[in-house]
C-alpha cells in the first residue's frame, strides 16, 4: 500500500494548462494513468474517462456503490522540511502532498477493495472507486462524470473527517476588483499572493518605485531590511496580531520590494493559518499614513484571519458553523483599466443566503466591480439516513470511539452526486496540515484506513441490496 502511495506521490498532480487528453493539464492526467495501472494490476475493471477522471471496480452486481477521491493535489509552497514529491516515513509519520489530501485515503480505498476481492466476498453491488483529477479547482472532473457516467446508488468520500460529514458548507468564491486611488497607483507597482482561492496565502510581496513618497518613508529608516520597522509601526502590526521578523524589505535598483511571511491553510478554516497578505495590507496601510483610500478600505474589510464579521456578514447555525472569508489571492491587473483583484473564498452555513452576502460585500466596496466565479451550494444529509447510519455502524465497529455526525467547511464529492457523504480519512483532534507545508498522516492511522472501509463497504453493501 505504502508503494502504490509512494508512485502517486511523486506525480506533481498540479491543474496545469489542458492537452490533448488532460483538460486539467498533464500531472493529474499522468497520476490518473498511474492509479489505473495500479488497479488494473489488481485485476480491477478500471476506465478512464477522458482524461477528466477514472474508476477501478470489483464486483458483478446489477447496482452499484460508490467511493470518491481525488488526485490532483494543491501546490506545493515554499518552506517544506524535504521534497514534498518525494514520499517518507518519518518519527512515524507518511509526509508528502497529498499523503492526506486525498492520494493517501484513495489509495486506502483501493487496497480495501482488493482485500474485499481477493478475500472472494459476495457482493450485492459492484463497488466502484471513482477518482477525479479537478477537485481542488471547482470538481469538473465529477461534473463529468456525473453528465456521462453511470451514477452509485450511494456514496461516500474518503476526504474529510471520521466518523462522519453529513454538513458541507456551501462554497462561494467572488472575484473583487478594485480601482486604486492615485497614492495607491503612484506608490505601488504591484502586490501579489496566492496560487488558489481555497488556500491561506503564506507569501505576499508588494513592489515599491524608487522615488514615490512610500519608498522614501522606507528608505529614510536605513537599507537594513529590518530598519523600517519604527517603534509606531511595529506596535501597530502587533496590537494586529503580527511579529515584525515575518517583514522584510529588499532594494533593488529601481525598486524595493517589502515581504510578509505567514502560514498557508485551508480556506475553509482561515484563523488557522497566517494570511500574508493581510500582513503586507495592514503594514502599507501604515506607512501610508491613511493616504491610500484603498488600503484603508482593505484594512478595514479584509484585514482579520476571518473578517466575516468586518464584512457584516457574520453567521452561524448548529448543523454547519460559522461563515468564513479568506482572502486567498491578489494581484494588480492591468488591462485597459488597472485593478486591485482580491479573490474570496467564502464557507457558507446552511442559515447563509449568498445572495445576499454578495449584496453585502458589494455594498462595501462601492467603486469596485464585484463578480461570482462559483457557488457550490450546502450539503446536508440527515443523520437518521440509512448512508449516515451504515457508516457510523462501520466506525464504531473498526475504530470505536464516538459516532456522531460533524459538519465542515470543506467542500467534498459528496455535494456532486446524490445520496453521498464524506467518511474520513482525518481521525479527531488530528492535524495533518493539508494545503500547507509538510502535509502529514500518522503511519499507524493510515494502516488502519482499509479495515475501516473494508466495513464500511460490507455494511453499505448488505443495507442497500434490496
Amino acid at each position: 500500500m505504502l508503494d502504490d502511495l509512494k508512485e502517486l506521490i511523486a506525480i506533481r498532480s498540479v491543474m496545469d494548462k489542458p492537452g490533448d487528453g488532460a483538460p486539467f493539464g498533464r500531472g493529474p492526467r499522468e497520476a490518473l494513468d498511474k492509479f489505473l495501472s495500479i488497479a488494473a494490476g489488481y485485476g480491477m475493471k478500471t476506465r478512464n474517462e477522458n482524461g477528466y477522471c477514472g474508476w477501478a471496480e470489483i464486483g458483478n452486481g446489477k447496482d452499484m456503490l460508490g467511493i470518491l477521491g481525488h488526485l490532483d493535489v494543491v501546490p506545493e509552497g515554499d518552506g517544506w522540511s524535504h521534497d514534498p514529491y518525494s514520499m517518507v516515513v518519518e518519527d512515524g509519520l507518511i509526509k508528502g502532498r497529498g499523503v492526506a489530501d486525498d492520494k493517501g485515503p484513495t489509495v486506502a480505498a483501493l487496497h480495501a477493495m482488493k482485500r474485499i476481492a481477493e478475500n472472494g466476498a459476495k457482493l450485492n453491488h459492484r463497488i466502484r472507486l471513482i477518482v477525479g483529477c479537478n477537485e481542488e479547482n471547482g470538481s469538473q472532473c465529477i461534473e463529468y462524470y456525473r453528465d456521462h457516467c453511470e451514477i452509485p446508488k450511494a456514496s461516500f468520500v474518503p476526504d474529510a473527517d471520521f466518523p462522519v460529514i453529513n454538513s458541507e458548507k456551501g462554497i462561494l468564491h467572488l472575484v473583487l476588483d478594485i480601482r486604486p486611488d492615485e497614492y495607491f497607483a503612484r506608490n505601488i507597482l504591484n502586490i501579489r499572493a496566492g496560487e488558489r482561492p481555497n488556500i491561506v496565502p503564506d507569501l505576499c510581496i508588494a513592489d515599491i518605485p524608487k522615488g514615490c513618497e512610500l519608498y522614501e518613508k522606507f528608505a529614510a529608516a536605513g537599507k537594513d531590511s529590518s530598519l523600517f520597522l519604527t517603534p509606531r509601526i511595529a506596535a501597530h502590526l502587533i496590537n494586529n496580531g503580527m511579529r515584525t521578523e515575518d517583514f522584510s524589505v529588499h532594494y533593488f535598483e529601481d525598486k524595493l520590494t517589502v515581504e510578509a511571511r505567514g502560514v498557508a491553510g485551508h480556506a475553509m478554516a482561515p484563523d488557522k493559518g497566517e494570511n500574508a497578505a493581510m500582513k503586507i495590507i495592514a503594514l502599507l496601510d501604515a506607512m501610508s499614513d491613511g493616504k491610500s483610500e484603498t488600503l484603508v478600505l482593505l484594512k478595514k474589510y479584509l484585514c482579520a484571519p476571518n473578517p466575516a464579521n468586518d464584512l457584516g456578514i457574520a453567521k452561524f447555525d448548529e448543523v454547519s458553523g460559522e461563515l468564513t472569508v479568506n482572502l486567498g489571492m491578489i494581484n494588480l491587473i492591468k488591462r485597459d483599466e488597472t485593478a486591485l483583484r482580491c479573490v474570496l473564498d467564502c464557507r457558507l452555513p446552511v442559515c447563509a443566503d449568498h445572495n445576499d452576502i454578495v449584496k453585502t460585500i458589494a455594498e462595501k466596496f462601492k467603486n469596485g466591480k464585484l463578480a461570482v466565479d462559483r457557488w457550490s451550494p450546502n450539503l446536508y444529509v440527515p443523520k437518521d439516513s440509512k448512508l449516515v447510519k451504515a457508516l457510523l455502524s462501520a466506525y464504531a465497529k473498526t475504530a470505536g470511539g464516538k459516532t456522531e455526525c460533524l459538519y465542515c467547511g470543506g467542500g467534498t464529492y459528496a455535494r456532486e452526486l446524490p445520496n453521498a457523504v464524506a467518511f474520513g480519512p482525518t481521525f479527531p483532534g488530528l492535524e495533518t496540515n493539508i494545503h500547507n507545508v509538510d502535509e502529514s498522516f500518522p503511519l499507524e492511522l493510515f494502516e488502519k484506513l482499509p479495515d475501516i472501509y473494508c466495513e464500511a463497504i460490507l455494511t453499505l453493501d448488505k443495507e442497500f441490496a434490496e
